[in-house]
């Protein structure tokens, strides 16, 4: 038995070396032979916000991180999609420096010599969470001159609503506005409808929408009017157009059937025509109306326009 032992021993202790010689070959690949830098993206993944604090400003997306380190770890680290979560839990009202250090980096970097940090830190601006209950005012707009347009009965649901923001802001409101655009042409007729509430950046209402109704008390009322049917496109000093006046049938507010600055924005023209002089084509009109204006049956649709002759 001793005899065979002593045989075997010889073979033993060169494997061992040959494992360790194999070891420190794959060590030095790895760790030695190689070693490159490169710029690592690492998106950022905020935790631990106080739950009596609001972030205001600062906070960043992700960071760039360059490291040096073997060329086969460096490339599989850069085909992954890094996501590091940083702890706010010690942040507080006003400025707080939160430092981006390798220390906040975790584990997946210790296998590289960190070079660099962009940015090194990020300044996070914080405000206590305060929630308001105000009301809502509805505000009036017209597309039309003032006065155009009346209404009555406007009326909000909920009329006030919870607000729930940063001190600083929330407490410099009074009311949230409601803007209502009005629609001229729904003259005479009760609107109803969910409109969303615009507040400022960070404030959130609860509820989110409100459901407004008013009624458009103006009326509207039918006119005739004579137009000259002009030209676009291209000069038209060698065309004529036939008939060169048209009748036209419109609808507009009460308050501006009178007003002649506002109809006389109505404008009715033709495109000049490809073709030879003493040559004629059937074209079709085109109607330019101001806001609010309505055409009901114009009574020529289509003119002839012609090339005088040269």
């Amino acid at each position: 038995m001793k005899a065979s032992d002593s045989n075997h021993r010889p073979q033993h202790m060169l494997s061992m070396l040959l494992a360790l010689i194999i070891a420190m070959g794959m060590w030095y690949f790895v760790s030695v032979r190689d070693r490159l830098e490169a710029q690592v993206e690492v998106n950022l993944d905020y935790i631990a916000i106080p739950s009596h604090l609001m972030v205001t400003d600062g906070l960043i997306n992700k960071i760039v991180v360059r490291v040096r380190g073997p060329a086969t770890l460096l490339r599989s680290i850069t085909r992954t999609n890094l996501i590091q979560a940083v702890d706010l839990s010690s942040i507080k009202k006003g400025t707080t420096i939160v430092p981006l250090g390798a220390e906040n980096l975790g584990g997946r970097f210790r296998a590289f010599e960190l070079i660099d940090i962009s940015p090194p830190r990020i300044v996070v601006n914080a405000d206590n969470i305060m929630e308001r209950s105000v009301p809502v005012r509805a505000e009036i707009e017209s597309p039309l001159h003032s006065g155009a347009l009346t209404v009555e009965n406007v009326s909000v649901t909920p009329a006030t609503v919870q607000l729930r923001g940063p001190e600083n802001i929330i407490s410099g409101i009074s009311h949230v506005p409601l803007t209502i655009m009005l629609d001229p042409k729904a003259a005479g007729t009760t609107i109803q409808s969910t409109i969303a509430l615009d507040t400022p950046s960070l404030v959130t209402p609860s509820p989110a929408l409100v459901k407004v109704q008013y009624t458009i008390t103006s009326g509207r009322t039918v006119l005739t009017r004579r137009c000259k049917v002009g030209f676009v496109g291209g000069p038209h000093s060698q065309y004529t157009v036939d008939p060169q006046e048209i009748d036209v049938l419109i609808e507009v507010p009460e308050a501006l059937a009178k007003n002649s600055r506002y109809l006389k924005e109505m404008d009715v023209s033709v495109a000049v025509p490809d073709i030879q002089p003493g040559e004629s084509a059937q074209l079709p009109l085109h109607f330019r109306l101001p806001e609010g204006m309505t055409l009901l049956n114009p009574l020529a649709e289509e003119v002839t326009v012609t090339h005088k002759k040269q």
